[in-house]
């Protein structure tokens, strides 16, 4: 039987929490709007191909090379209240867990934040374009919530992402 532990629980909480704060302004928004929507599918359409960009291009968007940069701007003090972020991993058992020990395992976390990083990008230019629909028919209150939503959902992970990707290739030298 799978046994999780307190660190997974928590993740898995973390993770819901903001999945359902964030999402249900969208959700309601294309609820409100009724079923099927054409701008819904071509919104997400145009959304999934943007996570396909190739990587080369999707490293020209990274806001900067230096880790520092993120710091001055609270990357840290954002880093504790997400997934496998500083408060689950103070709560780990084993504190050897919350670090990479050689490079093979570093490259293989550089893949999972790609695939994090690529995950926040699809969803970014979903919710902005729904956000953006929502603006131009008069839905102020759903526009503004859902980039509020965005920012918090999408466009502070994706920062937390390239940062996390700075500090992992300074590892791999």
């Amino acid at each position: 039987m799978l046994q999780l532990n307190k660190r997974d629980i928590l993740n898995q909480l973390i993770n819901f929490f903001w999945t359902a704060l964030c999402f249900a302004p969208v959700f309601w928004f294309w609820f409100q709007e009724g079923t099927p929507s054409i701008y819904f599918y071509l919104f997400l359409g145009f959304s999934l191909l943007f996570g396909a960009i190739p990587s080369k291009i999707l490293n020209k968007l990274t806001v900067s090379t230096d880790k520092k940069d993120f710091e001055k701007y609270g990357i840290k003090f954002i880093r504790k209240f997400v997934q496998n972020g500083d408060i689950v991993k103070s709560h780990s058992k084993d504190k050897r867990d919350n670090s990479i020990k050689d490079k093979d395992l570093a490259r293989s976390y550089l893949n999972t934040i790609a695939m994090y990083e690529r995950y926040h990008w699809i969803c970014l230019i979903f919710f902005l374009l729904t956000s953006i629909y929502g603006f131009f028919n008069g839905k102020f209150i759903f526009g503004f919530s859902i980039l509020i939503a965005n920012l918090f959902y999408n466009l502070i992970p994706i920062l937390l992402q390239q940062y996390n990707k700075i500090r992992i290739k300074r590892l791999l030298g």
